[in-house]
């Protein structure tokens, strides 16, 4: 073992690597940590928040804007028209804005990220999960370019990380110990099994949304303050927080506290369990569904859990709409009132624990939600879309809209040819071969002054990781 990582860290092929890092706001610093530490050479930080990074792009951002906007037409050979429409349509930002000024900007942008890319030229881009146009386009550039954009995050299994491409697990060859693999099934298949970046129980009251609206109203006007004084106001951070996108939630939905029925229980043991579905609604809007699902007719998210509520509905259901306990203070109550105006359908107390509900159900439909994971972990027939922890045959997978109508049929239609604690090995065995030991939240109040032992830990593992992917011949 000891001659085999010699043998890695003095190869040719691993010898001046450099690394593109993209951060989110304040997390420049940790990054900046993480890829000196990595063990793999020169990294660099690219920001769009002007003054941060080791390049900002924001001035030269500015500058294509201005020039793009004195054309007839905002166009670039970087991006045809659909996938300028495809950027658009999964931007959180840029789908509530007047179209000629989204086509500007992403063309704006991608000549940016482009000039970037050709100037590093990395082996690699590391950032968060792609969660707006910029990373989008960043992503999209570096693919035309044979180099590799890898997404952090968070595994599922408790106290590990894992690389994401596009929401796709980015997994090693190596087969983990089945010694492993079955504590983590123990660990995770646990009724009582919470994952680390679920919050905290609390009470759901009209006082807390008004709390939680108002801060977001005050920080809204705070922000567009911000973008002015530093001569930024495109800046996707600033705008994502005013509440003329179309997706924020207003006063009037105060209301949502009053729509959760107290009398979900009794409503739900009118019917046999393999005649309840549980339906886990995720935030919104989500990178997950936004980023990670391939056909863009899935992301009109709330278009989609209606008609999926309605075919269980139709099919004898009763449907136990979970909503997320972190959307709380931002769901529109329309969405709500769509779905509570089809039969059988209940929404539950927001204090209500997802694995109390899965305890109750047959059947469980959430998009790319850890939900979904832990319905399949269950026994549950787990209906989902595509994402990093879905494959077939364990999960009842929906990649196409108009397979909506018929997914209430395909579920109960569905017989596992496996005994639950094959699938469970099978599951758990996909997730380990993408995650490695290392704490994702250590970019949390983090200070370089006294880094915590834990960043150093996530970039020793995570350059490990690097390692191992060009070894296979994945970067």
């Amino acid at each position: 073992m000891t001659l085999k990582v010699a043998t890695i860290t003095n190869s040719p092929l691993l010898m001046n690597k450099r690394v593109l890092i993209y951060p989110v706001n304040r997390t420049d610093v940790w990054w900046r940590y993480v890829g000196q530490n990595l063990g793999w050479g020169e990294s660099v930080v690219v920001s769009d928040v002007r003054g941060k990074g080791d390049i900002c792009v924001v001035d030269r951002f500015y500058a294509e804007v201005k020039r793009l906007s004195s054309e007839p037409d905002p166009t670039s050979d970087l991006f045809t028209h659909d996938q300028v429409a495809d950027i658009i349509a999964r931007c959180r930002l840029l789908r509530w804005l007047e179209p000629r000024l989204a086509q500007t900007m992403v063309h704006a942008m991608g000549t940016t990220m482009d000039a970037v890319l050709e100037k590093v030229n990395p082996r690699v881009v590391l950032s968060f999960p792609i969660d707006r146009y910029v990373s989008d386009v960043l992503a999209r550039r570096a693919q035309a370019r044979g180099i590799k954009y890898l997404e952090l995050t968070a595994s599922v299994v408790p106290r590990m990380s894992m690389l994401l491409h596009r929401g796709a697990l980015v997994k090693v060859a190596a087969i983990p110990p089945r010694e492993l693999v079955q504590a983590t099934v123990r660990e995770i298949a646990n009724p009582g099994f919470v994952p680390t970046y679920v919050q905290k129980k609390t009470k759901y009251t009209k006082a807390k949304f008004v709390r939680i609206l108002g801060y977001f109203r005050v920080r809204g006007v705070a922000f567009k303050a911000i973008s002015w004084a530093k001569r930024d106001p495109l800046n996707l951070h600033y705008l994502d927080a005013q509440p003329f996108l179309g997706h924020k939630a207003r006063w009037r939905d105060i209301r949502i506290v009053d729509l959760c029925d107290a009398q979900w229980r009794t409503k739900m043991e009118t019917f046999p369990r393999d005649k309840r579905v549980m339906f886990g609604l995720q935030l919104f809007p989500e990178a997950s569904i936004d980023y990670w699902l391939r056909n863009v007719e899935l992301i009109d998210h709330e278009n989609l859990v209606v008609e999926a509520a309605a075919a269980f509905s139709k099919q004898g259901f009763v449907v136990l709409v979970k909503d997320h306990p972190s959307q709380f203070g931002f769901r529109q109550t329309g969405f709500i009132d769509r779905l509570l105006a089809l039969p059988n359908v209940v929404m539950v107390p927001y204090d209500v624990s997802g694995n109390e509900l899965l305890a109750l159900s047959g059947t469980s439909f959430t998009c790319t939600g850890t939900l979904g994971l832990q319905a399949a972990l269950a026994g549950l027939t787990s209906v989902v879309t595509e994402s990093y922890y879905a494959q077939e045959p364990d999960f009842v997978m929906l990649r196409e809209r108009a397979e909506v109508v018929a997914l209430a049929q395909r579920s109960e239609a569905c017989r596992f040819a496996d005994p639950v604690e094959t699938r469970r090995e099978r599951i758990i065995t996909h997730l380990l071969r993408g995650s490695f030991d290392a704490d994702f939240f250590s970019f949390q109040r983090f200070d370089p002054t006294q880094p915590n032992p834990a960043a150093l830990g996530l970039a020793h593992s995570l350059g490990q990781r690097l390692d191992q992917l060009v070894l296979e011949d994945q970067l």
